[in-house]
C-alpha cells in the first residue's frame, strides 16, 4: 500500500488498529525545507484558536444551558473534553484550541443532541472561528429521531488487504486476535452522531459468519464478516440492519442462518432475510418509539447472478429456500397494505445500478408506487454512490425519497464511492392522524483508508452542493421517456453543521444578487472562469454575456486537488488521496490558498526524478470535455511536468500525454491551464507531477488548487442571458465564439444563496 503522507496516522494507531494507511516515513537525505516545515508546523500547534457559537431551537429561540463538549482524536486529542456552556442569549465561547478539527456533542435538556464538525485548520491570523447558530429539535412524545446509513461490510479487504489468504497481517485493519477492538476503531469517528437518534438503522451487505467454506458457485464476488465485528456496530450505536441485498446468500444458506442467529444473539432489529421466502416476509422490523409506532422492511431486486437455479437464487422461496426478500411488487404491496396508515411503514429497498449518480427506471418506478400506496419514506442502497434526494406526491403532500445512501463502511476504492451520507428524520405524529416528516438532515461523511470520518468546513458545503445538484437535476423523467413520473428532487443545500432536504419553497428563503466581470478574450475565447461563492449554498443563478458568444458551464469533480484537510479525524494534513513519500508530502508553509499545498523536494546530487501521483482514478463520461487547471510555484525547481493517463471503463490504460511542463527556475505562482476532450472509450483519469533534480543546491516545487472541470452544458444564447436552476454545484463557466473584435467579454453571473426558514 502507498505511503499517505509524511504524518502518521495518530488516530487508527491510538485506536489500536495497525494498518497499511499508516505511513512509516524515513528522510534518505536532509532537506533545509523540512527543518522550515518542522517549525512551522510546531508554530501553528502552539498557536491556539477560540471557538464561537449560538445554539438556538427551530424557532430560533436561544438555548440556555446547553452542555457543548469537544471530541477530539490523535494529534488534536488535548482538545477532547474541553466543555462549556451556552449563555442566555445561546452563545458559547471555547478557548485555547489546538489548531485541529474537532467535533462538538452539544446536549440541551429536551432536545436531541447535535454533533458539529468544525473546520480548526484555519490561518494563524484567524484567532477565533465559529460555527454560526446550531439548531436543535425539541424532544417531544409523538416524535422519533431515525438515522439511515448505507452499504456495510466488514469483510473481505478489512481482514486481508492484499488478498493474499493470510489475515493479521500489517495493514489489516480487523486482525485474528482482535476483531471486535478493530472494528469498534473503525466506527470512532462517526459513533458520536450515530448514537444521537432514537433508532439507526445500516444496510449489512455480507453474511455474518466463521464459515467460508460454502461461497456462491456462480457469483464473481462473494464475502462474509466475522461474527465478533458486530461489535463494531453495537459500539456505533446501530440498532437494525437491513440485511435484504445481494451479498446476504454469498455463503448459501448457512451463512443465512448463521447471519440470522449473530445478529439476533448481538441485539440488533434486523429485516430482509429468512430460511424461506414466508420467513423473510414476517421480518419486519415493529418499533414504538416516543409513542411513534414504525415499520421497516427490506427489499432486494437483484434475484439471481451467475445462475437461474433455484437453489443458488439470491432471494429466498418458499418452501425452503433461504435468502433475502424479494423486492417484487406483491412483497413491498403487502408489507404497505399490512402496515400502513397504523404505522409509519418505511421500506428499504437494494437496487439500481452501481456507481450511478441517479435511479434506474426499475427503481423510480418502486419508489413513486410505495409512496402512492402509503409509504411514509423509501430508503435505498446498493449503488454505492450517495444519489440525491427524491421527492413523492400522494397527494397529500411530498414524502422523501432517500435514493440512494452510498457506502458507509465498505472496502471499496472507487473513487465515486468515498462521498457519501447518513440521513437523519424526525418522524412526528400528526394532531388529526397520520405522520409527518418535515425536513431530513444530511450528515456528509467521507471513507479514507474504508474508515468513514465525518467532514467539517468547505468540506461539508463542497459534499452539500454535490447532493444538492444531484437532487436539483434530478431527471423528471424514466429515461428514454418524456412523461413525468412522479418523482422529483427536493431542494438540498448546505445549511451551517449539517445539510438540509426540504419539499417546499415556504421552509426556505433565497437571497439574488449579479456579479459582473471582465473576462480578456484570446483567440475568440476566455478561459474557465471560477464562480466564487459568497456562501456555503450559494449557485449559479443567472449568465449573461454583453456580446454573442456560446458558454459552457462545469462543474469541480476533483475532490482533493486543493490539499486541504477537511475530515474529522486524528490526522493532520495527511493527503491521503495522493501517493507521497519523505520527499513528496502535504506541506503546511507554503501555500497558494488555505492550510496545504503539495511539496516536492530534489537535491541536485539526486540522480533520478520523483512524481506524485493521484492514487484513484476519477471517473468522467465517456468523450467528456475536460479542463485541468491549478497552480505551481518553483524555488529553484528542477523541469517540472504533469501527465495525465487516460483509462477506459475496464481499467485499461489508453493514453499518456505530457499535459503541461515548465522550465526549471524560481517562479511565483502560476496558473496553467489545460483543455481537453477524452476519446470516446474513455472514462477517467490519473495524474502524475514528476519534478527532476535542479542543477545546484536544494529544489522545491509546489502545487496548489489543482482542479478538473467537466464541461456538462452549454448555450448559444450568452447575450441574451438566462437563469439555470439552483441549488447547484456548477463551479466554472467559459465562453467560445465571442463576436470578433471582442477583447474583453463583460459577464454577468447570477448568485443565489438559501437558508433556511
Amino acid at each position: 500500500m502507498a505511503i499517505t503522507g509524511r504524518h502518521l496516522r495518530a488516530g487508527l494507531v491510538l485506536l489500536g488498529v495497525a494498518s497499511a494507511f499508516v505511513p512509516n516515513v524515513t528522510r534518505a537525505q536532509p532537506y533545509q525545507f523540512d527543518t522550515t516545515e518542522a517549525t512551522f508546523d510546531t508554530t501553528y500547534a502552539q498557536t491556539p484558536i477560540s471557538l464561537s457559537g449560538t445554539v438556538k431551537n427551530r424557532s430560533g429561540q436561544a438555548i440556555a444551558g446547553a452542555t457543548v463538549t469537544v471530541v477530539a482524536w490523535g494529534d488534536g486529542a488535548s482538545n477532547a473534553g474541553k466543555t462549556t456552556t451556552t449563555s442566555a442569549s445561546g452563545g458559547f465561547t471555547l478557548t485555547g484550541l489546538k489548531r485541529r478539527n474537532v467535533l462538538l456533542k452539544i446536549t440541551a435538556s429536551g432536545h436531541y443532541s447535535e454533533i458539529v464538525p468544525v473546520d480548526l485548520h484555519r490561518p494563524t491570523s484567524e484567532t477565533v472561528t465559529s460555527t454560526g447558530t446550531v439548531s436543535m429539535n425539541p424532544l417531544k412524545t409523538g416524535r422519533v429521531r431515525l438515522l439511515f446509513g448505507g452499504d456495510t461490510m466488514m469483510g473481505r479487504r478489512f481482514v486481508d488487504l492484499d488478498n493474499d489468504g493470510i489475515e493479521g497481517e500489517t495493514g489489516d485493519l480487523i486482525r485474528p486476535a482482535t476483531r471486535a477492538a478493530d472494528a469498534q476503531a473503525i466506527f470512532a469517528y462517526v459513533r458520536d452522531a450515530v448514537s444521537a437518534a432514537d433508532h439507526s438503522m445500516v444496510n449489512l451487505e455480507s453474511p455474518v459468519t466463521s464459515n467460508a467454506d460454502t461461497p456462491h458457485p456462480y457469483k464473481d464476488y462473494t464475502f462474509f464478516s466475522y461474527p465478533e465485528t458486530l461489535a463494531g456496530l453495537t459500539y456505533a450505536g446501530i440498532d437494525g440492519v437491513d440485511m435484504a441485498n445481494n451479498h446476504i446468500f454469498d455463503f448459501l444458506t448457512d451463512g443465512v442462518t448463521d447471519s440470522m442467529l449473530h445478529v439476533s444473539n448481538a441485539g440488533f432489529d434486523w429485516c430482509g432475510v429468512g430460511a424461506d421466502e414466508s420467513d423473510a416476509k414476517a421480518s419486519t422490523i415493529y418499533r414504538t418509539l416516543n409513542n411513534v409506532p414504525l415499520a421497516m422492511q427490506g427489499f432486494a431486486e437483484l434475484v439471481s447472478d451467475g445462475s437461474t437455479e433455484l437453489d443458488y437464487l439470491l432471494v429466498a422461496r418458499d418452501p425452503d429456500k433461504a435468502g433475502a426478500l424479494e423486492a417484487s411488487a406483491a412483497n413491498m404491496n403487502a408489507f404497505i397494505d399490512d402496515e400502513t396508515p397504523a404505522r409509519f411503514a418505511i421500506p428499504m429497498i437494494h437496487g439500481g445500478i452501481e456507481y450511478s449518480e441517479y435511479p434506474s427506471n426499475p427503481m423510480r418506478s418502486k419508489f413513486v408506487s410505495l409512496v402512492k400506496r402509503g409509504a411514509g419514506m423509501v430508503v435505498a442502497h446498493h449503488t454505492h454512490t450517495a444519489q440525491g434526494i427524491g421527492l413523492v406526491n400522494p397527494g397529500t403532500g411530498p414524502r422523501f425519497v432517500m435514493m440512494s445512501l452510498g457506502n458507509f463502511v465498505f472496502d471499496q476504492d472507487q473513487y465515486e464511492t468515498f462521498t457519501s451520507f447518513l440521513a437523519v428524520a424526525d418522524v412526528d405524529v400528526l394532531p388529526g392522524g397520520g405522520f409527518d416528516v418535515a425536513r431530513l438532515d444530511l450528515i456528509p461523511i467521507t471513507i479514507e483508508g474504508y474508515v468513514p470520518k465525518l467532514v467539517a468546513g468547505e468540506g461539508l458545503a463542497r459534499a452539500g452542493r454535490h447532493f444538492a445538484h444531484l437532487s436539483t437535476y434530478l431527471p423528471r423523467s424514466p429515461v428514454g421517456q418524456n412523461i413525468t413520473d412522479g418523482l422529483s428532487g427536493a431542494v438540498v443545500f448546505p445549511a451551517g453543521h449539517r445539510i438540509v432536504a426540504l419539499r417546499s419553497s415556504s421552509q426556505y428563503t433565497t437571497m439574488s444578487t449579479n456579479q459582473a466581470i471582465n473576462a480578456p478574450v484570446t483567440s475568440g475565447a476566455t478561459g474557465p472562469i471560477a464562480f466564487t461563492r459568497s456562501a456555503p449554498s450559494d449557485s449559479l443563478s443567472y449568465v449573461k454575456a454583453n456580446a454573442s458568444a456560446t458558454v459552457e458551464w462545469g462543474r469541480e469533480i476533483l475532490l482533493h486537488g486543493d490539499f486541504e484537510d477537511l475530515d474529522v479525524d486524528g490526522d493532520f494534513s495527511e493527503g491521503h488521496a495522493w501517493d507521497q513519500s519523505a520527499v513528496r508530502y502535504v506541506a503546511n508553509s507554503v501555500t497558494r490558498s488555505g492550510m496545504g499545498a503539495l511539496v516536492m523536494l530534489r537535491n541536485s546530487s539526486n540522480m533520478s526524478e520523483i512524481q506524485v501521483y493521484s492514487r484513484h482514478r476519477v471517473p468522467f463520461p465517456a468523450g467528456a470535455k475536460l479542463t485541468f487547471t491549478g497552480w505551481v510555484r518553483g524555488d529553484n525547481a528542477g523541469a517540472f511536468t504533469m501527465t495525465t493517463r487516460m483509462y477506459s471503463d475496464s481499467g485499461a490504460l489508453l493514453s499518456q500525454t505530457d499535459s503541461f511542463t515548465k522550465t526549471a527556475g524560481t517562479y511565483g505562482w502560476t496558473q496553467f491551464v489545460v483543455n481537453v476532450t477524452a476519446a470516446s472509450t474513455a472514462t477517467s483519469a490519473r495524474f502524475y507531477f514528476r519534478l527532476v533534480p535542479p542543477a545546484t543546491g536544494e529544489g522545491r516545487l509546489f502545487v496548489d488548487d489543482f482542479s478538473l472541470i467537466h464541461w456538462e452544458k452549454s448555450s448559444s444564447y450568452a447575450q441574451y442571458g438566462f437563469a439555470i436552476p439552483a441549488p447547484n454545484n456548477w463551479s466554472h463557466v467559459r465562453f467560445t465564439n465571442v463576436a470578433a473584435g471582442v477583447g474583453n467579454l463583460g459577464v454577468t453571473l447570477g448568485h443565489r444563496t438559501f437558508t433556511v426558514n
